[in-house]
């Protein structure tokens, strides 16, 4: 097998080195049919050089009766070459050969007396008659496809290493327009597939330095292009779905966050090369940075793993000192300051009620975070502002220094949902169906919500029938006080309808009858009213609310078999 891919590498080599012979043969050729050509008013001389690979550099002189001279000169790609319009083109007492780029790319770099023009798609190389014409058209034609394969085996990098090294040597310092761009690529080690980019633009009036640091796994592939304003050649990539996670720099000092990043080139092909490496990389780097996040099937490795990156973070005048405590049942903490106030904050919430699908990671301003919601959108954050209840909230943000940190905050945050649902244990599962009764009777007690406090008790109404239950609601608050009394069969409840009942600071289970039907027995006060469809419970803990909803769930299924 060895001795099978050695001949396999040998034949592929001599392939390439005979597309490469029979190139520059044709090269010869060309060279020798650029003959000179006289005109009534001027002399036309020409020359072909080659720069590498299929790359040639057309010079065409240019001098009238007077001795005026005027040079141009094309550097362009045969391979880039459209075979299909390579034609003949007579213009008063010349006819040339036009060349022009596949797809109407302006590919072919021009100058004109030494001074650099832009980019055009079309050329004219003039010719010394219709016969010197049509030598030259078929010569080209023939060596479109040999250009094409020469491309194709140019870079010979196979692996993610050699490709890292590849874009750290080539990405270069460019020339454009008067102006200069030093640039360095440096492949960063603390994480996998990150990249410093350092940018200098020097014009004749000031210098300015960007840095970017990003990772090639956030490269949209896709979104690979060549930017040509007049002179200037560069590649342009964004990152996947446009996020801002390219931290940046100015002189020095962080800037923020982008979805973009132009790298300044010389040529068309440096431009051409970068693109066709990061075509290759881009996928390579996913898998490394993918591999490299780490995987857990435990509570407390995830914890720790999840307390390294939760930390305290400063941007500019602005700090945050986050921590995260607890298990399952979790505790956010986060100090923000900045020079004209302190603001703290503490969530804290179960980590089943979050929704694993929706973590993501984003921008706002000039801050980079990562953010979770509850599922179906419910307020079960509860959440204190400066040591004070302020209520509950569906969405939480912890902030971050850069994507790296994110993505591993994220992937933690996921596993640890699914340790956390997995090793959930139902309280209930050993209960008999009189305990778990008994269980809602002893577990109701006070609630007290601002200057009012709600006393909730459950009783049997009769010892040998678990199904019909009394709850009195006794509400007092500096006004006076309220009793309410409802009486009702569990089995007359609709299952579906018990669910949380949030507002901004208030927690509450709510409950129907199936088809809301007005069979609850009602009183207030010590009077007889109007039977209900339904009753409130509230509540100042999710844990106990969460279980109440779970027994009364359990209760009404068992005495429904």
């Amino acid at each position: 097998m060895k001795s099978f891919f050695a001949a396999s590498l040998l034949i592929i080599s001599y392939c390439g080195y005979a597309q490469s012979t029979e190139f520059e043969s044709i090269v010869t050729e060309i060279k020798a049919n650029l003959l000179e050509v006289q005109t009534g008013d001027e002399t036309y001389t020409h020359e072909l050089e080659s720069l590498g690979h299929s790359v040639l550099k057309y010079t065409l002189i240019e001098v009238d009766k007077k001795g005026d001279r005027e040079e141009l000169v094309y550097e362009f790609n045969v391979a880039d070459l459209d075979p299909y319009v390579v034609r003949e083109e007579t213009k008063n007492d010349i006819i040339y050969l036009s060349l022009t780029v596949d797809n109407g790319q302006k590919f072919i770099k021009e100058y004109e007396n030494g001074e650099a023009k832009g980019y055009e798609e079309n050329m004219l190389m003039v010719t010394k008659n219709i016969d010197n014409a049509r030598i030259l058209k078929d010569l080209i034609k023939k060596a479109i496809p040999l250009a094409e394969e020469i491309m194709k085996n140019k870079l010979k990098v196979k692996t993610y290493q050699e490709m890292e090294d590849w874009l750290e040597e080539h990405v270069v310092n460019a020339e454009s327009g008067g102006d200069s761009y030093n640039q360095k690529l440096v492949a960063l080690e603390d994480f996998p597939a990150n990249f410093r980019l350092i940018q200098t633009e020097i014009t004749s009036k000031s210098s300015e330095e960007k840095q970017y640091i990003f990772n090639l796994a956030d490269i949209n592939i896709n979104s690979l292009k060549f930017n040509i304003s007049g002179s200037n050649f560069s590649l342009d990539f964004e990152t996947n779905r446009k996020q801002k996670v390219i931290k940046v720099l100015e002189n020095g000092v962080p800037a923020g966050f982008d979805d973009e990043i132009e790298i300044f080139t010389n040529n068309v092909e440096e431009a051409r090369d970068l693109k066709n490496i990061l075509t290759l990389a881009v996928p390579l780097a996913k898998d490394k940075v993918e591999g490299s996040i780490q995987k857990f099937e435990s509570l407390q490795p995830a914890l720790d793993y999840l307390g390294q990156f939760v930390k305290n973070i400063d941007y500019g005048d602005d700090s945050f000192e986050q921590s995260v405590t607890g298990d399952c049942l979790m505790k956010f903490s986060r100090v923000e300051s900045d020079p004209k106030s302190t603001e703290k904050l503490i969530a804290e919430f179960n980590l089943i009620d979050i929704n694993g699908n929706l973590i993501d990671y984003d921008v706002s301003s000039d801050k980079m975070y990562v953010e979770f919601t509850t599922k179906e959108s419910l307020d079960l954050l509860k959440v204190y502002e400066n040591d004070e209840f302020d209520g509950y909230d569906d969405e939480l943000k912890i902030y971050t220094e850069n994507v790296e940190v994110a993505r591993r905050i994220k992937a933690v945050l996921e596993d640890l949902i699914k340790i956390c649902e997995r090793d959930y244990i139902d309280p209930f599962t050993e209960m008999t169906l009189d305990q778990k009764v008994i269980w809602l009777t002893e577990n109701m007690g006070e609630v007290r919500i601002d200057d009012e406090t709600i006393t909730q008790t459950f009783e049997r109404i009769d010892n040998s029938d678990p199904d019909k239950i009394k709850l009195t609601k006794l509400e007092v608050d500096s006004k006076g006080s309220q009793e309410e009394i409802f009486e009702f069969n569990f089995t007359d409840l609709n299952p579906k309808s018990i669910q949380y009942d949030i507002g901004s600071k208030t927690l509450a289970i709510s409950f129907e009858t199936k088809f809301k039907e007005d069979i609850i027995k009602y009183y207030k006060d010590g009077e007889i009213e109007n039977y209900q469809d339904g009753f409130e419970l509230s509540m100042t803990d999710i844990e106990k609310a969460r279980n109440v909803i779970l027994v009364f769930n359990q209760i009404i299924a068992e005495l429904n078999e």
